[in-house]
């Protein structure tokens, strides 16, 4: 289902050249609504609605302001569902009703930004528009396809296992919402990181359940 136009609490205005923590802080102070919905969040950043939905999920995974018990997988599928359609070359985000109605608690959505926009300011001061091709849009199917396997690796219900998945998502979001490259490689190099050490983590995992077994055998 395509994201529609909210119709209740306050809906700021588009600013195209406004930093995404200026925007995120004006919704949050504005909305007066007892919940926010994802589909009014979607709704205030317009065109920069995919880099923003994989970084909204990503958020919480990714910095050390909350700590929520299985978010990841709460966050990590949706996440999925989003990298997904950036791959197949979509040219707008469609999401489940079930997505787009669910809502958290106005309060709580506030808390969250409150704290992530001192975090996302100091990242912003280092960002500007830079190697253009790594941002374009015949990049974005690529970028999508490898936030698909990181939002796969978020979703596993492994302990600290969301960080540096959440991470990769997060500045390759950026690098797309602000046209920034270099922010984009930062996000790919943590994503590869995340794969090799989550990877090493699993075979472990597998290795010590084997020598178990064989001691039990």
């Amino acid at each position: 289902m395509p994201l529609s136009e909210h119709q209740s609490g306050q809906h700021p205005p588009h600013h195209p050249n406004a930093s995404l923590s200026a925007l995120l802080l004006d919704f949050a102070e504005k909305f007066t609504n007892e919940r926010v919905r994802v589909r009014d969040i979607t709704d205030s950043l317009g065109q920069r609605s995919f880099g923003f939905i994989l970084l909204i999920f990503a958020l919480p995974n990714s910095l050390p302001i909350i700590g929520i018990p299985g978010v990841s997988t709460i966050t990590g599928l949706p996440m999925l569902l989003v990298a997904a359609q950036m791959a197949l070359g979509h040219q707008r985000v469609y999401l489940p009703r079930w997505i787009a109605d669910s809502s958290i608690l106005t309060v709580n959505f506030q808390a969250l930004i409150f704290k992530a926009v001192p975090w996302l300011r100091r990242i912003e001061k280092l960002m500007k528009p830079r190697i253009g091709f790594l941002t374009h849009r015949s990049a974005e199917r690529w970028l999508g396809a490898f936030c698909v396997l990181l939002a796969f690796l978020l979703a596993l219900p492994i302990p600290f296992g969301n960080l540096l998945p959440a991470l990769g998502i997060l500045f390759i979001a950026l690098g797309l919402i602000e046209s920034d490259g270099v922010c984009v490689l930062a996000g790919l190099a943590i994503g590869i990181t995340a794969w090799v050490f989550l990877s090493g983590l699993i075979w472990v995992a597998v290795q010590t359940i084997i020598t178990m077994l064989d001691h039990w055998v």
